[in-house]
């Protein structure tokens, strides 16, 4: 995973398909990021997971790669920044315990340009696989997670 790969399918479905069978899953539930393959995606529906909604939020590569080369997290706490849109008060520093800020492994240039290589041959044509299916809901990037989680609702109709 660390190296922009995926995660082997039967690893996954078997963890969502055990997860999703928990009674707190029983009114709904989220997920981020999966299914990232076709494979995946039709066995989940052999296992009989079907989803209402899946939504696609739409950014280029470039501003991903922006993104990624911006982050910084916590060593201590896990707190997420970013240098230009969500800096710290003191460069390096965690505004909340004052922990190391680094850049995740994953976040490296090269390993960003893997990740978006393996999206775009693996996950992408998931779009196709649930448009044809009536559930796909494709909302635009927006300058912030607020905006964007606002985009999200508005797609499900909420």
């Amino acid at each position: 995973m660390d190296a922009g790969k995926l995660v082997p399918d039967e690893v996954i479905i078997g963890v969502i398909s055990d997860r999703l069978a928990e009674p707190d899953c029983a009114n709904g539930y989220i997920l981020d990021g999966v299914p990232r393959t076709i494979a995946q995606a039709e066995a989940l529906e052999k296992a009989g997971i079907y989803f209402d909604h899946v939504i696609s939020i739409e950014i280029s590569d470039e501003e991903i790669e922006e993104r990624m080369a911006g982050r910084r997290v916590c060593e201590q706490c896990s707190a997420s920044f970013h240098v230009v849109a969500v800096p710290p008060k003191q460069e390096g520093i965690c505004d909340k315990c004052g922990g190391k800020l680094s850049r995740r492994h994953d976040d490296d240039p090269e390993v960003v340009e893997q990740r978006l290589a393996v999206y775009h041959k693996e996950t992408e044509p998931l779009k196709d696989f649930y448009k044809s299916r009536g559930v796909l809901e494709y909302v635009e990037n927006q300058p912030t997670v607020a905006a964007t989680s606002q985009a999200i609702l508005h797609a499900l109709g909420k």
